[in-house]
C-alpha cells in the first residue's frame, strides 16, 4: 500500500518537472527533462513492482524517498532564491499564470492535431491516379495528307539506304580496317 502510494507521488512530481520548462520557466533548467523521466521510471516501476518490496527492501524505498524528496526541496529552494525580485513577484501575479497555461493548452492542441496530420497524409492519393490522359488534336497538314502516303513516309523512315552502309567503314577492335577479302 505505501508502495503505491509512494510510486504515485513519484510519478506526479516527474511529471511536474517534465512540464516545469513549459509551465514555469524561471524556474527551470536544461538538465529537467532527464529528472523528470527518472522520477517517472521511478515511480511506475514503484506502482508495477508493489508486491515484490517486502521487509528490508520496503525500508530501503522508504528511506530513499525521504532523501530524493529532501534533495527535490533543497534544489526547489535553490532555484528560487536565485530568481530576482520582479521575477518573483510575476511569478505571484495571475496574469502569468493565465498566459502560461494558454501557451500549454495551445500546445497540447497542436499535439492533437498531429494524428489527424498523418491520417491525412496516408489517406491521401496521389493526384497521378486522379489526372487522365489528354488527347490532342492533329495538325492540320498531317489531316491533309491520306493514309497512303503517311504509310510511305514511315516504311521510308525504316529502312536505311544503301548508300549510307557504304560510307560507314567498318573497323575492328584494334581500330585497323578489315582485309577486303572479308
Amino acid at each position: 500500500m505505501l508502495t503505491i502510494f509512494i510510486g504515485d507521488l513519484t510519478l506526479l512530481l516527474g511529471f511536474a518537472v517534465l512540464l516545469l520548462p513549459i509551465v514555469v520557466t524561471e524556474l527551470s533548467r536544461p538538465r529537467d527533462a532527464f529528472s523528470g523521466a527518472a522520477g517517472l521510471l521511478l515511480g511506475l516501476s514503484l506502482v508495477t513492482n508493489n508486491d515484490r518490496l517486502n521487509g528490508g527492501l520496503m525500508f530501503v524505498v522508504v528511506l530513499g524517498t525521504f532523501l530524493i524528496g529532501r534533495l527535490g526541496y533543497e534544489v526547489a529552494q535553490s532555484r528560487w532564491n536565485q530568481l530576482d525580485d520582479q521575477e518573483k513577484k510575476r511569478l505571484g501575479s495571475m496574469e502569468r499564470w493565465n498566459t502560461s497555461f494558454k501557451q500549454f493548452s495551445a500546445t497540447i492542441a497542436k499535439l492533437g492535431r498531429i494524428p489527424t496530420g498523418f491520417s491525412k497524409f496516408a489517406l491521401q492519393t496521389s493526384n497521378s491516379t486522379k489526372r487522365q490522359k489528354k488527347w490532342v488534336r492533329p495538325e492540320k497538314n498531317q489531316q491533309q495528307q491520306s493514309s497512303e502516303e503517311v504509310e510511305t513516309n514511315f516504311k521510308e523512315q525504316l529502312e536505311p539506304s544503301n548508300g549510307d552502309l557504304q560510307e560507314q567503314p567498318q573497323e575492328t577492335l584494334e581500330g585497323h580496317l578489315p582485309p577486303k577479302d572479308s
